[in-house]
């Protein structure tokens, strides 16, 4: 294989091993996939859950091994390898996929207000609740956790995309301003009115 070629190759392995999610179009992209999340989640819920999963397992390994893997195309195997056998999992376990995109939500979101081993231990706590009442009360718990996680999501996304976004947005509240909450809240109940918890007739 001519030099050329192989270090075009190792660059994008490195790139895609080293992945980063902070460019203005990708940030777009994802706003507009969060959006169809909070407000069409139910129709693509099995979508949700293996995407949810797999990026769990790549995101998480990448977490705890980027530091002990120097080489990036055995991190980007180990990432792409775990994140797959969870999405595998999810695909044949629901309820691990309803439980891992819950734990992912919670640690993602409430780590400004708590962290640390208990956080984990009550993220996951909480987790396995929301699966437990998946069993009871499927539609409505898939219809309020993807329209949760679609909503808040498009809130962090948008406050990523404010400093990277080619036209000047400082004029929005900084990030810590109470008004993202309302807002998170906001998209959330109009995500969950949309999708309707009511099994159809």
């Amino acid at each position: 294989m001519p030099a050329e070629m192989n270090d075009a190759i190792h660059s994008f392995i490195a790139t895609f091993a080293n992945m980063d999610l902070r460019g203005a179009p990708i940030l777009c992209l994802m706003l507009a996939a969060a959006a169809f999340v909070c407000l069409e989640g139910i129709k693509i819920y099995k979508m949700v859950l293996y995407a949810g999963a797999f990026i769990f397992g790549f995101r998480y390994t990448r977490n705890l091994l980027w530091a002990r893997i120097p080489s990036d195309e055995l991190l980007l195997m180990i990432e792409v390898g775990v994140g797959l056998l969870l999405a595998v999992l999810a695909w044949k376990i629901y309820l691990l996929g309803v439980g891992l995109l819950a734990y992912q939500f919670a640690r993602e979101n409430f780590r400004d207000f708590f962290d640390g081993p208990f956080a984990v231990l009550l993220c996951f706590a909480v987790s396995v609740l929301i699966a437990i009442l998946a069993m009871k009360l499927n539609r409505a718990v898939i219809v309020i956790l993807t329209a949760v996680v679609g909503g808040f999501a498009m809130v962090n996304i948008f406050l990523k995309l404010i400093p990277v976004f080619p036209v000047d947005l400082s004029f929005f509240p900084v990030a810590t301003s109470p008004i993202w909450l309302i807002a998170k809240v906001f998209l959330s109940a109009a995500g969950v009115g949309v999708q309707d918890v009511r099994e159809p007739s």
